[in-house]
């Protein structure tokens, strides 16, 4: 049985960045996943996509995504989401407001043979700074 791209995509928000589980991490990523950021940083590797998701869990310790849309069109699949959080402890240099914000995104999968080989990230960062207090305009 074919393992299913949306499920796989699925889990990469659930359980690798909500739950921050490693065991799902080497079972649905491929050893050398490419994950490009939503500043156009690109992270190679699962160990790497693994520290960044922990980065965030600890600087937004009750993140979630309502997921609200998942397709896909063979080995790709786009989730959009609505990110929520609040901003608890330091990350990149920002300290934490304990502000919570909700921003819209689009993430990008591509699933080979049941293993996520790349992931890209969008959405609204600068809403997402506005929210947290970190930009004012």
């Amino acid at each position: 049985m074919t393992p299913d791209p949306v499920a796989i995509a699925r889990r990469c928000f659930e359980d690798i960045i909500c739950k921050w589980d490693a065991s799902v991490a080497d079972e649905i990523l491929a050893p050398d996943v490419l994950f490009t950021t939503v500043t156009g940083d690109v992270l190679r590797g699962k160990r790497e996509f693994q520290n960044f998701a922990m980065q965030l869990g600890e600087a937004f310790p009750d993140i979630r995504f309502d997921l609200q849309e998942l397709f896909t069109d063979g080995e790709r699949v786009a989730v959009r989401f609505v990110m929520r959080g609040t901003f608890l402890s330091t990350v990149m240099g920002l300290l934490p407001t304990g502000e919570e914000f909700a921003v819209t995104g689009i993430d990008t999968f591509r699933v080979v043979n049941g293993k996520v080989t790349e992931i890209h990230a969008s959405y609204d960062t600068l809403g997402q700074m506005q929210q947290l207090g970190v930009v004012k305009l």
